[in-house]
């Protein structure tokens, strides 16, 4: 083996231990603290129950299809998404690095750019909760645009089929891949070297294997009639109804998320390494002159220039032709993730190189150490009294000790709410879990009110008499009216469960004449239902710890009217 590929494989295993050691102390100190779901987290883990061809409309499946795979192993909990997301985390490490070694002769600088990300917020801070198909999608326009280097270079079939396969996988993983695939190609065209290879006939190689990788999702988009141009008006809606505000807040909003996404790194490197700025604008106007291109080789760095420019080009024409208004920084990974690559360039190509790897090297290893105690001191605020939206810190293990001590042995676990959802299938690994529409105003059955003296503990809850609440003169008892529910489906639902409306297995929710006394959604006296209604004051996202209030119907039936206008859990027992 000749040095060059011992250093290739010495930086390129280096990469993948950072991202190890990086994501094992930052999931080490998110298990220590809390076990509970948030976000995109508690959603996926409730889709993620069964291996299906699609789940929703506004995501691909591939982050859930692999979280299932992994579940398989280590269960619905949190650390499945931990191990899920700093691999993907070291993998883009790895695949930067990758493209690194054909645009940097230095080993060192080689591994700097595969670990720059760190040095982006996205990447830095943000990506620790919550993140899943975008750490999918970084991870996918990294490999694919390895890939792509790799088939300019060799250009065998098995290039193009690789380079097919993660075109594929990185349509799954998001739809705003769409973006970095079109960028990628139109700005390859610019080049006579990567043109050529562009336009040869094995390139349906990789468009064959592109089809084949998304078939199966592409057939559940045909099958159900889904409409993504509905998905992409919600996603990026204009924020004024006016026609000329909206496209001028598009316009501005294409011009600053990218730079938002690129802080601190870019602020950083200015400030830093100033005689960079010459650089850059030497290199902008070398971009825009054919005459300038290198002909028979591929300028790589010209090509990620060529790629930074076409991202602002694809943002601002998206707001000016459809009006798209909605760019945040979250969004603009597929536009601007290698463009730190050519920031990298240009600092390398003012001179003394060897002591500004080091500078840099030295700066991503102080922030990434000053984040760990940031992120610990972020983590405990949110499980404190001073807690914004409390998300971690709601004790969801009480309240699946509380429904096991009620009688909670099999069922469907139904939520309005997606944190709710996720964690409590957490809990109940072998429960059914779904995300549904209910409104406790229109819920028809008779529960008694039992209040919990202590959060979620195991005792057995007090009950009032249901008798003397019957009697009891209150706008809170009365006749219920039945539950409404959507026509729509919940997502990641089973498909055979109890409907809870109307007199039959088979009667449909939309009936308007009165219930019967007894329905089939409750066909066994010892049916149950629990539901948690945590206190829904202006002081509930500074109080986590409310007394809930558990909800049981018992054999007889009692009629009430919830206290609360919004139910939380709902698990039905059947």
């Amino acid at each position: 083996m000749s040095v060059q590929a011992q250093g290739r494989s010495f930086g390129l295993w280096a990469v993948i231990l950072i991202g190890a050691v990086y994501g094992l102390v930052f999931g080490g100190m998110r298990l220590a603290l809390s076990d509970n779901l948030t976000l995109d987290d508690a959603m996926a883990n409730v889709l993620a129950q069964t291996l299906s061809l699609g789940y929703v409309e506004r995501q691909p499946p591939l982050y859930e299809w692999v979280l299932w795979s992994v579940q398989q192993l280590t269960g619905p909990n949190l650390l499945s998404f931990l191990l899920i997301k700093y691999a993907l985390l070291s993998a883009t490490f790895a695949f930067l690095y990758l493209a690194a070694t054909r645009i940097f002769s230095d080993w060192h600088w080689q591994v700097v750019a595969g670990v720059t990300p760190l040095l982006l917020f996205q990447f830095g801070w943000n990506l620790h909760e919550g993140v899943t198909h975008t750490m999918m999608l970084s991870c996918m326009v990294a490999a694919s645009f390895w890939s792509f280097m790799r088939l300019v270079e060799r250009g065998g079939a098995r290039d193009y089929l690789l380079f097919g396969l993660f075109i594929g996988l990185g349509l799954l993983s998001k739809y705003n891949f769409v973006g970095f695939l079109v960028i990628l190609l139109i700005c390859a065209l610019l080049q006579p070297a990567l043109r050529a290879r562009l336009l040869d006939w094995r390139m349906l190689l990789s468009l064959a294997m592109a089809a084949v990788v998304t078939a199966p999702f592409t057939y559940w988009l045909i099958k159900g009639q889904r409409d993504l141009v509905a998905v992409f008006d919600d996603a990026v809606a204009p924020r004024a109804s006016e026609w000329l505000k909206a496209r001028a807040i598009g316009f501005v909003g294409a011009l600053y998320a990218p730079f938002g996404f690129l802080l601190p790194l870019i602020a950083i490197l200015l400030v830093g390494f100033p005689r960079m700025v010459p650089q850059g604008w030497a290199a902008l106007k070398q971009s825009v002159r054919p005459r300038d291109w290198p002909g028979s080789t591929p300028d790589w760095p010209l090509l990620l220039l060529h790629m930074t420019i076409g991202g602002f080009v694809f943002l601002i024409l998206g707001a000016l032709l459809t009006g798209a208004t909605h760019y945040l920084e979250r969004y603009m990974h597929p536009f601007f993730l290698l463009t730190p690559l050519w920031l990298l360039v240009l600092v390398e190509r003012t001179g003394n190189a060897e002591r500004k790897v080091k500078v840099l090297a030295g700066l991503i290893l102080v922030l990434t150490v000053l984040v760990a105690p940031l992120r610990a001191y972020d983590l405990m605020n949110s499980m404190g009294p001073g807690c914004g939206k409390c998300r971690m810190a709601i004790p969801y293990d009480g309240l699946g000790e509380a429904l096991r001590a009620g009688g909670f042995r099999s069922g469907t676990v139904i939520a309005t709410n997606r944190d709710d959802a996720g964690n409590l299938r957490r809990l109940f690994p072998m429960r059914a879990s779904s995300v549904c529409a209910i409104r406790t105003t229109r819920l028809r059955f008779a529960p008694w009110i039992a209040r919990r003296q202590v959060p979620w503990s195991g005792a057995p809850p007090r009950v009032k008499n249901p008798q003397k609440a019957r009697r009891r003169n209150s706008p809170r008892w009365g006749r219920a009216s039945r539950v409404h529910r959507k026509r729509s489906a919940c997502p990641g639902r089973p498909s055979a469960r109890p409907r809870p409306t109307g007199t039959g297995p088979g009667a449909s929710p939309s009936r308007r004449r009165p219930a019967p006394r007894r329905n089939s959604f409750f066909r066994r006296p010892a049916d149950n239902v629990f539901a948690w209604l945590p206190a829904h004051d202006s002081e509930w996202s500074r109080e986590s710890f409310k007394t809930p209030i558990l909800i049981n119907t018992p054999r007889k039936r009692v009629q009430c009217k919830p206290i609360l206008p919004c139910i939380l859990p709902l698990v039905i027992l059947h």
